[in-house]
């Protein structure tokens, strides 16, 4: 026998022996070896008069996702009408982390007293890991035919509304559908506590932090200050914020999406009333005069505010008032959802109560900042001055950042660059400094200048380019809350995979194109002023990921700046309330509503709901 062979056939022994004692090993110690999928887990069904139950059966060391089981019909809408009879353990997963799963054996009920009558087939998909030799299997699915529950009128019936219908959304409160599912059931002094934390949470986003300065700047025009008047100041500020919320939402859940207050205050004749109002504001910070009402009308006012000379409570109030419809124009969950329960189940009483909550809780860091700004700012003197000239500025800031939902955004940029230019002299960027302290505000206005001659420079060169160098050599200049700094690259990304549509007749034929072609439409409902929606334009829809995942969609922007009376009809027929809203279309060319998100979202959640679409 040759010299390869005998190498061969030891190797060969060699490997057969290893193996061999593996596999006495693991027969020995009890080791599992990998199942295949359909005997890891096993399913049968049973039908009872108003549900059809899953009863799954998992192998040893086999455990079920709770999150990955889905149910869609075969146009891939989803059907969320379900519950499990058993809870859920919550593990530590390799894969994905902290998740509920189930071990042993687990039910699935579900609902068939919301189908339509008929017969229906349902897709079920799920998914489960080998715990003991760390082996996940891939989604699993299957075909289940249901037929509706015909006893529409028994007792039975009426309680899956609550209890199996919202049982997805109703655990999450960062959605709009889960807080819709959520007042659905909950009692008043719950829904005022949680709208109250909802509201100091939204305190810190893009749609609120303008109103930090524009409160500040009210604060500091007082004469006389104490740690009692901005307490009042603040109060009524927050308070004119906090009705006007519950007033404009109850309005809108009552009559429809065609009433929006907030969508009509941001056409631009308002925006620019309303920023020529903080820039009169900012002019009287600035010394140029003092701003007071009428006689007729600062007299009563005076005997009634005798403690508010610079300013009476009833204009804070009405400053209140018109912040929270102009400086905040986009739907947040909260909101949304509220103005989803009001429309569906005409409780004005606690929809609005919710949004009252919901706005004094956004102002309670504003009360928090108004209340302590009287003790910690300067009385008297010139740093007092620097002090007012600094609000000046913020509401300078503010009225171009309203004013840049409709500006140009070279204009915007531009405002931008004469502000910071502007203010960067004002604090002694080209003055001697002889201090400590003047060195350190030179400094900070220094940066300022060069931030502004940057922002001068690629106005300039982006201007003068050739429009064939400016496509080739630079990226469109951006208009966003962030004065302009996002990921331009990103958005114009965003925009090419969008097809981005405002008129009827173009959205009608794109919906039609896509059912004749078999194929799902993905809705995003955007407007220039709203800032959530360039937000997410730039981040979650300009994500490679998400890109990926929405591949298979007709992608449509529906832009609604102009609100006409498509775009009112358009979100009346949709439930929608404004943007961002995101709405998805099966292959029957039909808007499927549990599908529906409104408000922001965040990337993980947008992933983990469109899992529901995958084949």
């Amino acid at each position: 026998m040759s010299t390869n062979a005998l190498t061969f056939m030891g190797k060969f022994l060699l490997i057969a022996s290893i193996l061999f004692s593996q596999s006495s090993l693991a027969s020995l110690f009890g080791e599992s070896t990998a199942l295949p999928a359909d005997q890891a887990i096993q399913f049968t069904t049973t039908e009872t008069h108003d549900a059809l139950l899953i009863n799954f059966e998992l192998a040893k060391n086999i455990y079920l996702y709770q999150d990955k089981i889905k149910l869609t019909f075969e146009d891939k809408s989803p059907y969320s009408h379900f519950t499990f009879t058993e809870t859920a353990e919550t593990i530590e997963d390799p894969s994905f982390g902290r998740v509920p799963v189930f071990y042993n054996s687990a039910t699935l009920k579900i609902d068939r007293s919301a189908l339509t009558q008929g017969s229906h087939n349902l897709i079920l998909k799920y998914q489960g890991c080998d715990e003991a030799i760390g082996l996940c299997y891939p989604p699993q699915k299957t075909k289940l035919t249901l037929t509706s529950n015909d006893k529409k009128n028994t007792d039975i019936q009426s309680e899956p509304s609550t209890d199996t219908a919202h049982l997805n959304s109703s655990e999450n409160l960062h959605n709009a559908s889960g807080i819709h599912a959520f007042l659905l059931d909950a009692s008043v002094w719950l829904v005022v506590i949680t709208f109250l934390i909802l509201g100091i949470g939204l305190t810190f986003t893009p749609c609120v932090l303008p109103m930090i300065p524009i409160l500040s700047s009210v604060i500091a025009g007082q004469k006389g200050l104490t740690t009692r008047t901005g307490f009042i100041i603040s109060i009524s500020y927050v308070l004119g914020m906090a009705i006007t919320f519950a007033l404009a939402g109850i309005a809108v859940g009552l009559l429809g999406a065609r009433f929006n207050l907030q969508i009509y205050m941001q056409q631009p004749w308002v925006l620019g009333l309303f920023s020529g109002l903080f820039i009169l504001l900012a002019l009287s910070m600035f010394g140029l005069y003092e701003l007071k009402l009428p006689r007729f009308i600062q007299d009563p006012l005076d005997k009634l505010n005798q403690k508010q000379k610079g300013g009476n409570l009833i204009s804070v109030f009405l400053m209140g008032a018109l912040s929270a419809v102009v400086v905040s124009p986009c739907v947040s969950a909260p909101l949304a959802g509220a103005l989803v329960y009001i429309s569906t189940t005409g409780d004005a009483v606690l929809g609005g109560t919710a949004l009252f909550a919901m706005g004094l809780g956004m102002g309670l860091p504003l009360i928090a900042i108004g209340t302590t700004g009287a003790s910690v700012l300067p009385k008297a003197g010139i740093w007092m001055e620097q002090v007012k000239i600094f609000f000046g500025v913020l509401l300078l800031a503010v009225a171009i950042w309203v004013l840049g939902r409709v500006l140009p955004e070279s204009i915007y940029l531009s405002a931008w660059a004469l502000l910071l230019g502007v203010y960067s002299v004002v604090l002694g960027a080209f003055e001697a400094a002889k201090t400590n302290k003047q060195r350190i505000a030179k400094g900070f206005a220094l940066l300022l200048f060069i931030i502004s001659a940057t922002l001068i420079f690629n106005i300039l060169t982006h201007t003068l380019q050739p429009k064939s160098l400016q496509a080739a050599q630079f990226q469109p200049l951006n208009n966003n809350p962030e004065i302009g700094m996002e990921n331009t690259g990103a958005k114009e990304s965003s925009n090419v995979f969008f097809q981005t549509i405002s008129e009827k007749e173009e959205f009608e034929i794109a919906l039609n194109n896509a059912q004749e072609n078999g194929q799902l439409v993905f809705v995003d409902i955007y407007a220039d002023w709203c800032i959530e929606c360039k937000i997410m334009s730039s981040t979650i829809f300009s994500d490679p990921e998400v890109q990926a995942k929405l591949d298979d969609f007709i992608r449509i922007k529906l832009d609604i700046t102009a609100f006409n009376e498509f775009h009112k009809s358009y979100l009346e027929s949709q439930g929608v309330f404004g943007p961002p809203s995101l709405i998805f279309y099966g292959l029957d060319g039909n808007a499927i509503s549990e599908a529906k998100l409104l408000g922001e979202i965040s990337k993980p959640d947008f992933l983990n709901h469109l899992e529901q679409f995958d084949p």
